[in-house]
């Protein structure tokens, strides 16, 4: 059994490009969050800004320039979950060439913002799209 990818175009806006008319780098970062913000609205059914999570690290590897009016896909999967963080990997793409992809490792925060298990629910809805070695070990739990 494979994991499932969550997938979001995002049209390329004048305000990401820099002087070069390329995204900026920075920009890559916040496709990849618009992405997870769809994702978190879709799958989780909890708006990204309401929901009780902090980044820990972020990790993006540039591998091509994205000139202007571009629609580029963002790629998420596979989803890791462990007991109180969510760790997301992405490609972005331009056609069929791949322009960076990154990680997040996001940790979920109690009421008092100290790192609380992951709600099972959360754990469901993401099944689909987690890793094959991590959905055959939830498998014979």
């Amino acid at each position: 059994m494979t994991h499932r990818t969550f997938t979001h175009d995002i049209a390329v806006q004048f305000r990401d490009l820099d002087t070069r008319a390329h995204v900026n780098h920075v920009v890559y970062a916040a496709y990849f969050e618009r992405a997870k913000e769809r994702l978190f609205e879709e799958v989780l059914d909890v708006s990204l800004s309401e929901a009780p999570t902090v980044v820990r690290s972020l990790d993006v590897d540039y591998r091509a320039p994205i000139g202007a009016d571009r629609t580029v896909t963002a790629a998420l999967g596979p989803v890791e979950t462990g007991e109180t963080s969510l760790t997301i990997e992405y490609e972005l793409r331009d056609g069929d060439e791949v322009a960076a992809t990154g990680r997040t490792v996001s940790v979920y925060l109690d009421d008092d913002g100290r790192p609380a298990s992951l709600p099972a629910a959360w754990r469901e809805a993401l099944a689909p799209y987690q890793a094959e070695s991590e959905m055959e070990e939830s498998e014979r739990e």
